[in-house]
C-alpha cells in the first residue's frame, strides 16, 4: 500500500524510532561521584547544600545538576536545603509505590469485571465489528496486520497522512507498494499534510506517485492518520495528540463507513497537487514577510502593517506587492488566506 507500512508504524508507534539509551559518559560518572560526596558531607556535618557545595568547590552548573538528582531521589529536604536520612527517603519511595501497584491492581480488576461481564450487553447479535488496539509493544503484530491487510484488499485502499519525518528509505518502500497495489488495479488515494510539500524530496516523490496513477491531494490539516481497506478495515491514531500512543485496528462495514465518509469529507475539501504549485516555496519566507502575511490575513491596513513592525508604509507597500505575486493572489486579504491554506503560516 502506497506508503502505508512505512508512515503507519513510523508514526503510531515509534515516530523516529528513539530509544534513548542510558547515559554512561564521563560526565555522568563524575556528577554521580560529586553527587555522593556532595551528600556525605552534608549528612555527617550537617550542612546546608550550599555552605556544602562552595566547600567542596563545585561549580553552578554541578550544584544545579546534583541538587536536581538528590530532590529526584528524595534526599534533600527543598526548605530546608539539608539531607533527609538515606533510609528515610527508601521507606517513603516504597510506601508510594506500594500504594501505586495497589491503584494498578484495583484498575485491571475492574477492566478484567468489565470485559467478562459487561461487555456483551452492550454488542447486538448481527454486529459485526471487531476491535483490536495495538500498543507500542505489540509493534511486530501490527506490521504483520498492515501486510496482511494490504494484501487482502482487492478493490481500494484510503490513507491519510499528517505532517511526519519520512526518509528516502520509507519512501522507497511506499513507491513499491503503491505500484503493486495500482498493478492489481486498485484505487489507492492517499491525503497529506500541505505542509510536507515543502520538503523537496517530499514533494517530488507525491508528484511522482500521482502520474504512476495514485491519487493525491493535500490539504492544511489532517485530523489523524488513518488506513481504510475496502471500507470493511480500518487502522487510525490511537490518540491523534499522542504519536507513540498506539493504533486501533477496526472491523465492522458500519463502523468503518461511517470513518470512510469522514475520510470522503476531507478528500473534497483537500486540494489537487497543481492546485498548490508553489507550497515549496513558503520555507525561504522571511520572518518579516510571515509578520506582513498574517496582519494581511487579519485584513490590516497598510499603515497598520508599519506601525505594528516598525517599518515604513512604503517598505510594507514593497512587500506586499512581492507576496502577492509570489501567490498570485488577486488582492491583499486573498495573499493572506491563500498563504494560510498553503501552510506557510504554520
Amino acid at each position: 500500500m502506497e506508503d502505508a507500512l512505512p508512515v503507519i508504524v513510523v508514526a503510531f508507534l515509534d515516530t523516529e524510532r528513539e530509544w534513548q539509551a542510558p547515559v554512561t559518559d564521563g560526565s555522568h560518572t563524575e556528577d554521580e561521584h560529586a553527587a555522593q560526596t556532595l551528600y556525605a558531607r552534608m549528612h555527617e556535618r550537617g550542612e546546608s547544600l550550599a555552605d556544602a557545595a562552595e566547600d567542596l568547590g563545585l561549580a553552578a552548573e554541578e550544584i544545579t545538576r546534583i541538587r536536581d538528582k538528590l530532590v529526584r531521589l528524595g534526599l534533600l529536604d527543598t526548605e530546608t536545603e539539608t539531607t533527609v536520612d538515606a533510609a528515610a527517603a527508601l521507606a517513603r519511595r516504597l510506601q508510594n509505590n506500594h500504594r501505586v501497584l495497589d491503584r494498578l491492581v484495583e484498575q485491571h480488576v475492574m477492566v478484567a469485571t468489565l470485559a467478562r461481564d459487561y461487555l456483551g450487553f452492550t454488542r447486538h447479535a448481527n454486529d459485526d465489528l471487531r476491535v483490536e488496539f495495538y500498543e507500542r509493544e505489540r509493534v511486530a503484530a501490527l506490521y504483520n496486520r498492515i501486510d496482511e491487510l494490504a494484501d487482502l484488499a482487492r478493490s481500494e485502499v484510503m490513507a491519510m497522512h499528517p505532517a511526519a519525518n519520512w526518509t528516502r528509505e520509507t519512501l522507497d518502500a511506499g513507491d513499491a507498494r503503491t505500484k503493486h497495489r495500482i498493478g492489481q488495479g486498485m484505487r489507492v488515494r492517499s491525503l497529506y499534510a500541505q505542509v510536507m510539500l515543502s520538503n523537496p524530496l517530499v514533494r517530488d516523490r507525491l508528484r511522482a506517485r500521482r502520474d504512476g496513477g495514485m491519487e493525491v491531494r493535500v490539504a492544511p490539516m489532517i485530523p489523524t492518520r488513518m488506513l481504510i481497506y475496502d471500507r470493511q478495515v480500518a487502522i487510525v491514531q490511537a490518540d491523534p495528540e499522542d504519536l507513540g500512543g498506539g493504533a486501533v485496528l477496526i472491523r465492522g462495514s458500519d463502523v468503518v463507513r461511517s470513518l470512510a465518509a469522514l475520510y470522503e469529507f476531507c478528500w473534497m475539501n483537500a486540494s489537487e497537487l497543481v492546485d498548490v504549485p508553489r507550497s515549496a516555496d513558503g520555507a525561504s519566507l522571511t520572518v518579516q514577510q510571515r509578520a506582513v502575511l498574517r496582519l494581511l490575513a487579519a485584513g490590516a491596513k497598510d499603515d497598520a502593517i508599519a506601525r505594528s513592525l516598525g517599518v515604513s508604509t512604503r517598505t510594507v507597500t514593497r512587500l506586499v506587492g512581492e507576496l502577492t505575486a509570489m501567490l498570485g493572489a488577486g488582492s491583499r486579504f486573498q495573499a493572506g488566506v491563500r498563504a494560510t491554506r498553503l501552510g506557510w503560516l504554520d
